[in-house]
Order: C-alpha cells, then structure tokens, then sequence
C-alpha cells in the first residue's frame, strides 16, 4: 500500500523523486496498464505520460490515463476523482493544503466515458501543478 502512495507521485511527477524499486514498480503499472489496453497505443506513451505530453488525446492514450489513475485510487470506475485520495497522494512531499486545493480545482470533468474524464484530470494536473506543487 505505501508503494501505491508513492507511485501515484510517480504517475504525475518526474523521475527524480523515485528510487530504482519505485520506478520497477511504476514499469510494472505501466506495463499492466498497456496490456489491459491492448495494441495501438503511442510508442512510449509511459514516459510521455509522465513527462506531461498533452498530445496524448487518442481514445487509447486516455484510457491508458484512465488505468492508471484507477489503480492508484485516483478515480473510481466511472472516472469520477476521489478527492480524498487524491488530496493523501499527493501531500506526500507537498503541503497538504496545497494538495487539498488542487483535490478540489480538479475534482470533476465532464466526458463521455472513464477514459475522457482521465484526461480532464490529467489536463487539469498540467495546467494548475506549477500553482499547487513547486
């Protein structure tokens, strides 16, 4: 369960933080993730998942988002965020008031599915980490 904490961290931030055991364990995530999805995903889409790459708005690529956010505990099944784990995740190494202000700014996203409401986190993460997280 502490792995899962810190691998969330991984799933939106860069390498830096993470030991060599915590990024095996994020490849592994990755790797689950891009099995359940199937063929067609970009190439390297863990990296450019974690880099931030914006451009990955492909049907696939948001649902690859979607795993992942799923198995961290950031959303549940239909893709709504559980702000609370979200908030737990990322105070780890951030100030939870600022966590908790970004629970709340990007708690909701409109979408057809699971898959598209990943992405409006993923997006909204993008654009309010350097207000939330320095």
């Amino acid at each position: 369960m502490k792995y899962l904490a810190l691998l969330a961290l991984l799933v939106v931030s860069t390498h830096a933080f993470f030991t060599s055991e915590q990024h095996e364990i994020a490849k592994k995530l990755s790797i689950s993730c891009m099995n359940e999805i199937g063929e067609g995903l970009p190439e390297n889409i863990g990296e450019r998942f974690r880099a931030g790459d914006l451009t990955l708005a492909d049907a696939k690529s948001k649902c690859y988002m979607k795993c992942i956010f799923a198995k961290v505990g950031f959303i549940d099944d239909s893709g709504d965020v559980n702000q609370e784990v979200l908030a737990d995740k990322l105070s780890i190494g951030n100030s939870r008031e600022k966590a908790e202000m970004f629970a709340k700014q990007c708690n909701k996203f409109e979408g057809d599915d699971a898959c598209e409401k990943s992405f409006g986190l993923y997006e909204c993460y993008h654009m309010y980490k350097t207000t939330f997280f320095s």
